[in-house]
């Protein structure tokens, strides 16, 4: 956890938005000591204070978290294979997915077997 980091970060993000400390906590609707206790103590700041700082800062929230050490990966969770709601890993897949969820459950079978069918003949 690198709070020197975080701060440098969230300092240089104030800066940019030209926003003070308070005015950025005000409109967050967070207390200032979600930012003053990391300074003052060395704490980690709270978790949900630092989110709703960086929506309005306009910065991704992991801009902020990362040094934390709260990353999208460390969030991510991937079911096992075959699993209900397995993760979709690109956005032309999300499209397949829906077309296949638009089918009728009588004939998602023969569709699949089309579709087999097609992946077979391009191997060949």
């Amino acid at each position: 956890m690198d709070i020197p980091e975080f701060l440098r970060r969230y300092e240089e993000s104030l800066k940019r938005a030209d926003f003070s400390n308070r005015k950025a906590t005000e409109l967050a609707g967070v207390k200032e000591d979600s930012t003053r206790n990391p300074r003052r103590k060395g704490t980690s700041p709270d978790i949900l204070s630092v989110i709703k700082l960086a929506k309005v800062l306009d910065v991704s929230p992991f801009y902020f978290l990362e040094p934390l050490g709260i990353t999208p990966e460390l969030l991510e969770h991937r079911p096992a294979r075959g699993e209900p709601g397995e993760f979709v890993q690109h956005p032309e897949e999300l499209g397949w997915l829906r077309l296949y969820r638009s089918i009728d459950k009588a004939k998602r079978p023969m569709v699949a077997a089309m579709v087999r069918g097609a992946i077979d003949s391009d191997a060949a």
